[in-house]
């Protein structure tokens, strides 16, 4: 009976792993790096600026899709640096609602990403990007 309830609680929490890693919106630790990484490819988007603070990450998606959510903060001219070094702002005309710059980002040719859009509203910035 106590080995039957050991391999039931081993089950439960590989399950309990499993979806944290893959269905969870929550970003875990060891993939934070990866998923802004991945963003930023995905957006052709430079690293983010040195003072930038992230606010929240969070992943959607399934075994089949992948999208990221990244808010971040940072000073308005270290935003506008970083505009112009990524190449997913070269020629975009943001549409503006309110105080919020909305970017519409078209991925490469050569990249499989869905793409996204950038809002920034004054310092604070969020990037959403998507693969499928």
């Amino acid at each position: 009976m106590k080995i039957a309830r050991t391999i039931c609680l081993f089950i439960l929490f590989g399950i309990f792993c499993i979806y944290i890693n893959f269905f969870s919106p929550f970003v875990m630790p060891w993939q934070r790096e990866d998923a802004i990484k991945s963003a930023l490819s995905w957006g052709q988007l430079e690293k983010l600026p040195e003072n930038a603070e992230i606010i929240d990450m969070e992943k959607r998606g399934s075994i089949f899709t992948r999208q990221f959510i990244i808010e971040f903060e940072s000073s308005e001219l270290e935003i506008k640096k970083w505009m112009l070094k990524s190449k997913g702002f070269k020629n975009n005309i943001p549409k503006t609602i309110k105080n919020t710059k909305i970017y519409l980002i078209y991925p490469r040719e050569d990249l499989e990403s869905s793409g996204g859009k950038v809002e920034i509203t004054g310092n604070r910035v969020l990037i959403n990007m998507s693969w499928s």
